[in-house]
């Protein structure tokens, strides 16, 4: 896989960064796993520039996808929303950088469903889009060390690299699971089953 990849990037030649880019938002838009088009980057354009072209094609990728949610979807679901939800949507109105930062640091769901997700809130555009640029980076990093390093499995970097990403996945999945503890507590206490 990697092999015909390289053979991709070598053909396009300069325009191999962006044609990654615009690949990678589109991916992103389509929902398809950005993980794995992180590990490709790091494979092709080594950690570095890896990174970086990540960045910028996750973040086009999660906008483009926010502003097609927002003018979709924005109204029909604001207007379904119940009070508790519309409480919810309030409050990440409010906390709309922070929360967003949060949610981009700390990945407690898929990346490309809570793109969308977030553009059916009422988060503004310049906040969602600074805080994804942002919180994007330590996952990115670590994915894409593990693509730059996935030829030699026994270096120190892919063994850090593995680790990085192993951590990230532990805190998402113990956030995941507190908030789904809290969540369950928040119910009995208010008699809801």
């Amino acid at each position: 896989m990697i092999g015909g990849l390289e053979s991709w990037v070598d053909s396009a030649g300069a325009f191999a960064p962006l044609a990654f880019i615009l690949a990678y938002v589109v991916l992103t838009m389509l929902l398809f796993p950005g993980s794995i088009a992180t590990v490709a980057s790091g494979a092709l354009f080594g950690p570095v520039w890896g990174s970086v072209l990540t960045v910028i094609g996750a973040t086009i990728g999660a906008t483009a996808a926010y502003l097609i949610a927002q003018h979709l979807g924005r109204d029909r679901v604001h207007a379904s929303l119940g009070p508790r939800l519309l409480r919810f949507d309030e409050s990440l109105t409010r906390t709309g950088f922070i929360s967003v930062l949060i949610l981009r640091l700390l990945p407690i769901a898929p990346f490309n469903v809570s793109n969308y997700a977030l553009g059916v809130t009422g988060i503004e555009l310049r906040p969602y889009v600074l805080a994804t640029a942002i919180g994007i980076v330590p996952g990115t990093v670590a994915y894409v060390a593990l693509g730059s390093t996935i030829r030699d499995p026994t270096s120190i970097g892919f063994i850090l690299s593995v680790a990085a990403v192993l951590v990230l996945t532990a805190i998402a999945y113990l956030l995941n699971r507190r908030n789904s503890r809290q969540e369950g507590g928040e119910e009995q206490a208010s008699g809801v089953t």
